[in-house]
């Protein structure tokens, strides 16, 4: 039944019990009274104090569940300092404020100390910036000079191979040929000579000249030979090995310089890239410590905390307390340790307030978005509101310490009502009692009348001043009244409290009567389910309330 499966935080199970036994009494009250009446009927029934009558009605299944009353829309106020401190200044909570306005100050001594020193660090590594930069600068003009000089020894080097190609070396090759063909030319002319002396009609036989004469002449004549020797000899000699190796070290002048260019381009490379990491490195540990003052100075900043909103101010403490009701934190004051990201501060927004209660995990499943609730709310003098469920939460939390098997769901109540005059504050304690649906014009008793003997449910009916057993087939149920499907008539008296041995008629269970509740006896004479008929469904009355 509803009211036996409902469970509540903190003795909700008591306050149910309770409940119950109230709800019962006044039922039956009213059963007695003849206030409930019959759909066709408006003849009051006067019963005794402890006798009901079973009736036609329409009424509303219901259950209740507690929880406390929350803002649908809600500014969390956080720390946002990277370390812990503690507060130095703390407005009033409850106080409406706007947007801007101080709501604490934290302590932000140490942040300032490391501020101050970050500042004379960055002085310095500027300073070494700036002899980073000039270094650098100082380099690309040394690079610029060497590479320069260097440029300067190669065109230089292939100036004087050109030189020797085209001009040295020509003017060489022009002397050498040219001697050759002059001392050729003076050994034909010997020759001619020496041959016009020596023979028989030559001039000394004819006596035009004299034997020293010829002798002289012939002497030339081998000069002139020895001569033309000489200077092919001097040809040969400076092609074999004065040319190659004037060439071969022009060439290799050219190939050095060349050589050299390029390693003086590369050390250049490396040099300034030295000089540039080092330029970076500066550059960046300035713009650190740029970024790290910058990060300090926001933190200061932040260590002022301002209202990001207009609202009611509500400390972060008492919002914890209010989520974990074990919680034995003490209200936030001066002094206080706050560490990164705590809660500090709510601004809720009361004009529009949602109650979010638990219920058991049992009756979870019955709850649906767009149910009428009616919400109770003790502290502000049990004014009661209408509401709408909103939501129901995905995962069900446990009961903690208290009770680590109850498993309940949190269920977001939304208040049709504004709340313009402030009657009603964020965490609030509240009791919501849902409309889990309606139960149109059928036959139903108090819920107190009904009672459970293993697969029997049965009311006590009144018989020769005692009470006797009858066998009924229930359908839905709400706090106060239960659905009778079969066993009872309209009209009929029931019991509403447990008799007592001398008050009941003692027998077995009436086979017809378990019949018409769909129950039979078992070989054993114990009552049982009936098995429905192939391809019906057991109703569900009989698969539990």
């Amino acid at each position: 039944m509803t009211t036996s499966e409902t469970r509540n935080r903190g003795g909700a199970l008591v306050k149910s019990i309770v409940l119950l036994v109230v709800v019962g009494g006044i039922g039956a009250g009213l059963w007695r009274l003849g206030v409930f009446e019959n759909s066709g009927d408006d003849t009051a029934r006067i019963q005794t104090a402890d006798i009901a009558q079973v009736s036609v009605l329409t009424f509303d299944m219901t259950t209740t569940a507690s929880g406390e009353l929350q803002a649908e829309d809600q500014i969390e106020v956080r720390s946002k300092l990277e370390q812990h401190t503690t507060i130095v200044e703390l407005i009033q909570e409850g106080k409406r404020v706007e947007e801007g306005e101080v709501l604490a100050v934290l302590n932000s001594d140490s942040l300032q100390t490391e501020l101050d020193d970050e500042e004379i660090g960055l002085e310095s590594d500027r300073a070494e910036l700036i002899a980073a930069e000039n270094a650098f600068e100082i380099q690309k003009s040394d690079n610029d000079s060497t590479r320069q000089a260097a440029e300067l020894k190669l065109r230089l080097a292939e100036l004087a191979l050109d030189q020797w190609i085209n001009g040295d070396h020509a003017i060489k090759m022009q002397q050498l040929e040219l001697s050759i063909e002059e001392a050729e030319r003076e050994l034909d002319r010997l020759r001619e000579k020496h041959d016009k002396n020596i023979g028989e009609e030559g001039l000394l036989a004819q006596g035009f000249i004299s034997a020293d004469q010829a002798k002289q002449d012939e002497l030339a004549y081998i000069k002139a030979q020895a001569q033309v020797k000489r200077t092919r000899l001097e040809h040969k000699s400076y092609v074999t090995y004065q040319e190659a190796r004037d060439r071969e070290q022009k060439e290799s002048d050219v190939e050095q310089a060349r050589a050299e260019l390029d390693r003086v381009e590369r050390q250049n490379e490396i040099r300034l890239a030295d000089k540039r990491a080092d330029l970076t490195s500066r550059q960046r540990r300035v713009a650190r410590r740029e970024n790290e003052i910058a990060e300090l100075k926001e933190q200061i900043e932040n260590a002022t905390v301002r209202a990001p909103s207009a609202g009611m101010v509500v400390y972060g403490t008492t919002v914890e307390q209010s989520r974990r009701f074990w919680s034995n934190d003490g209200p936030m004051q001066i002094g206080q340790q706050v560490h990164p990201n705590q809660l500090i501060f709510a601004l809720p927004d009361v004009s529009k307030l949602v109650a979010e209660v638990r219920v058991h995990e049992s009756l979870a499943g019955r709850i649906r978005p767009g149910q009428r609730a009616m919400v109770t709310v003790d502290a502000a003098n049990g004014l009661t509101v209408n509401g709408t469920v909103q939501d129901i939460g995905i995962l069900a939390e446990n009961g903690g310490w208290r009770d680590p098997n109850l498993r309940e769901y949190t269920v977001t109540i939304s208040i049709d009502d504004t709340n313009s005059e402030g009657a009603l504050k964020p965490s609030m304690r509240c009791e919501a009692t849902i409309v889990l649906g309606r139960v149109e014009e059928s036959l139903a008793t108090p819920v107190p009348a009904v009672f459970n003997d293993g697969p029997v449910r049965y009311v006590y009916v009144p018989e020769g001043g005692l009470y006797r057993r009858v066998p009924v087939q229930t359908g839905r149920f709400s706090d106060t009244h239960a659905e009778i499907i079969a066993g009872l008539e309209d009209g009929q008296s029931v019991l509403l409290r447990e008799p007592s041995a001398g008050e009941v008629i003692d027998g077995p269970w009436d086979q017809g009567e378990l019949e018409l509740v769909g129950l039979t006896l078992n070989e054993d004479g114990e009552p049982v389910r009936a098995e429905p008929p192939a391809g019906q469904a057991t109703p569900a009355a009989f698969r539990g309330g």
